[in-house]
């Protein structure tokens, strides 16, 4: 399996070949954070691609603000189904 450096190392490359932006990188205690953002015109099969990629990390999101819309992904800290189901 592969480091979450290199894993979060790809997405970038994808993110930025996806979507025109450059992906940046965020490099937290215990996990990777890749951010980009959309542009404002997105073709179907660059959008699907995307999709895909964001289904290769931990974690992911959309975020839409007034400047704009993102994407992250997150790789490493933990398995992702557990860190969203609460202690019962």
């Amino acid at each position: 399996m592969c480091s979450a450096k290199t894993r979060a190392v790809a997405l970038a490359a994808r993110f930025t070949a996806l979507t025109g932006q450059v992906a940046h990188v965020e490099e937290l205690a215990d996990r990777i954070r890749v951010i980009v953002a959309l542009p404002a015109q997105l073709n179907d099969i660059r959008r699907c691609s995307l999709l895909v990629a964001l289904a290769e990390a931990d974690r992911y999101g959309h975020d839409v603000t007034s400047c704009g819309a993102t994407v992250w992904a997150e790789v490493g800290g933990g398995d992702s189904a557990e860190a969203a189901t609460p202690d019962l």
